[in-house]
């Protein structure tokens, strides 16, 4: 006779979990608001991608590629127009994969292009746009006669703790939060200030599939608490890294040319945020694009406690 069991013991269950989750640490849980546990499966280790890298060019007949990238740009007027795009791909991940070429990628492109971003496609549209730039220069270049450009598009990590065998920077994993780096810089010939790279920090939430926004990650009215703690690690980084004195800081704070405002790029780092500025937003070119830092104790009440309780403590690493 067979012995049926109507129910699980408790105890069984709970053993049961633990080995699924030390089987299949990619499986990630969300839970809805009405407590219905939904699970959602993820097939590989998102902080371990493989690195694609795009490359296109036009050349003068009598050079290749090869040569060309030999060739300083600037003091060459027969060097090749060249258009480069890095990203990360997901074999066993492919929604992830479609999240990055339509909220991440391809908004670049239609911005470089001056287009509207398209409503579908993916990897298969990246060689097309680049392309684009090449021929006409990018959105500042003229069809007739576009100007020699370099253009060059990277999406990877921020940490150097952990690089890919290429040598990237792999993109860190917070609980369900992945983050990277989204540069993106555009030279053209007779450029006499280059603007320097665009782009920013790229947190995803793996479980929701979007990526998350500045309103993600504030409180509703917090925005000006949250610009003082800003406002006080800026003077903190003035004071440490640029080594002014206290009177050069006082008038650089009154000069209206740098006025400080909130700044909206972040990421999770380890014990707080961090917050980046452009070039020229609060601070000569010398400045660079200042990076700040805000503890995690000081940001209670102020961003989401569903991301507050994914930032670690100093001692933890990025995917603990």
């Amino acid at each position: 006779m067979k012995r049926r069991f109507s129910s699980f013991h408790p105890g069984l269950i709970a053993i049961t979990a633990l080995v699924c989750l030390t089987l299949f640490p990619g499986m990630l849980y969300a839970t809805g608001k009405n407590d219905a546990e939904k699970k959602t499966f993820i097939g590989e280790n998102l902080a371990y991608p493989t690195f694609k890298t795009l490359t296109v060019g036009s050349c003068s007949k009598d050079r290749t590629m090869k040569d060309q990238e030999e060739v300083d740009w600037r003091t060459n007027n027969n060097r090749c127009s060249r258009a480069q795009l890095m990203y990360p791909y997901y074999k066993d991940t492919p929604w992830l994969n479609q999240l990055i070429a339509q909220s991440i990628i391809l908004p670049m492109f239609a911005e470089r292009l001056g287009e509207k971003p398209p409503k579908r496609g993916g990897e298969a549209l990246y060689k097309d746009k680049l392309m684009g730039l090449v021929r006409k220069g990018g959105v500042y270049g003229s069809i007739e006669k576009p100007p020699i450009i370099e253009f060059t598009a990277k999406l990877a990590g921020y940490e150097k703790s952990s690089l890919s065998p290429s040598g990237l920077p792999r993109p860190e994993l917070y609980g369900p939060y992945l983050q990277f780096e989204f540069t993106h810089e555009l030279h053209q010939q007779y450029d006499a200030h280059p603007t320097g790279p665009k782009g920013g920090f790229i947190v995803i939430d793996t479980l929701a599939r979007r990526v998350l926004t500045f309103d993600d990650l504030i409180l509703s009215g917090k925005e000006k608490a949250l610009e003082g703690l800003q406002r006080t690690a800026f003077h903190t980084w003035i004071r440490t890294e640029r080594r002014l004195s206290g009177e050069a800081i006082r008038v650089h704070f009154t000069n209206p040319s740098y006025a400080f405002r909130l700044n909206r790029n972040w990421r999770i780092a380890e014990g707080g945020l961090m917050f980046r500025f452009g070039v020229y937003e609060v601070g000569p070119r010398p400045f660079g694009s200042p990076e700040i830092f805000v503890g995690k104790e000081r940001l209670h009440n102020i961003i989401q406690p569903g991301i507050l309780e994914h930032i670690p403590d100093t001692e933890l690493t990025a995917g603990n």
